[in-house]
């Protein structure tokens, strides 16, 4: 870490509760980013550490016919992203601006994008809250860190968010990752007087943001020259559970969690056991 004592001051706490994200200064080292693409390269050619206690996706998901790749779960299956993942200072930062005062991993996802060309023509991914995916879990206060393996300009479709649309009242279901017309949603919002202000977060390698699990967010296609990748990591806060909860078309919600995770006394997932969702920040901590 170039400063692992980094400290969000109350403004940057206040800017994360009024617009749904924050972007930090760089606070990430060559030589860890380094380390972290290394990883996943050693992922795309097969190589694992550890296996998932139960195969839950392929090696890619995602879609693919559009250039858009997902890969789920590496902090469980290699053990230099595990590592990366439990250093302090990612989730002590999500701690200060959700104002949970424990932190566990809920998940994490490399999002591979390739440039457009012939037969990857939109590289998008759709407007959509973390939340719509999440509907199992009682809490709101759920958060990700996105972290870039290179330096994203405009061209090579950054993150986007909807700025402060973490506080609207509808956007629970907007499970729409996977929709790349991005306009029909954003008239589809305008036309109930919602006011979509689109911010694009262009970021240097070493820059983190983070962002709310209600904040609507997705990207534009890839429109440079090399692959965009993008590193995920998705943080509960320590009072969430599973709750058997309506998804899209009333069915029940699910996440994959449900699957590899122990269950409870009551035959619930178990979103604290430590083997897939390891504690990765108290408040304590900083007293030892």
């Amino acid at each position: 870490m170039i400063d692992s004592d980094f400290e969000p001051n109350p403004e940057d706490v206040a800017f994360f509760g009024a617009h749904g994200w924050w972007l930090s200064g760089l606070i990430l080292t060559d030589a860890e980013l380094d380390d972290l693409r290394y990883a996943f390269e050693r992922y795309a050619a097969g190589e694992r550490d550890r296996q998932l206690p139960r195969s839950v996706l392929p090696q890619w998901s995602g879609a693919l016919e559009r250039g858009v790749r997902q890969a789920d779960y590496l902090s469980l299956q290699l053990d230099d992203v595990m590592e990366f993942v439990r250093l302090p200072l990612l989730p002590r930062l999500a701690s200060a601006l959700s104002g949970a005062e424990e932190i566990r991993l809920f998940h994490d996802q490399l999002v591979w994008k390739d440039p457009v060309s012939l037969t990857h023509a939109n590289s998008s991914v759709g407007w959509h809250t973390d939340r719509a995916y999440w509907r199992s879990c009682t809490s709101v206060r759920m958060l990700t860190a996105w972290i870039p393996l290179q330096d994203t300009d405009e061209h090579m479709g950054p993150l986007a968010v909807w700025d402060g649309s973490h506080l609207w009242p509808d956007i629970d279901d907007l499970h729409t990752f996977d929709e790349p017309d991005l306009a029909s949603l954003e008239a589809r919002f305008r036309a109930l007087g919602r006011d979509v202000d689109v911010r694009l977060i262009p970021m240097k390698r070493g820059h983190v943001s983070f962002h709310h699990c209600r904040l609507v967010h997705g990207s534009y296609p890839n429109r440079s020259d090399r692959p965009r990748l993008g590193f995920a990591i998705h943080y509960q806060d320590g009072a969430n559970q599973h709750i058997r909860s309506k998804g899209g078309a009333d069915a029940e919600a699910v996440h994959l969690n449900d699957m590899l995770c122990r269950t409870n006394a009551d035959g619930a997932p178990d979103y604290s056991d430590p083997e897939v969702c390891p504690v990765l920040w108290r408040t304590t901590d900083r007293q030892c």
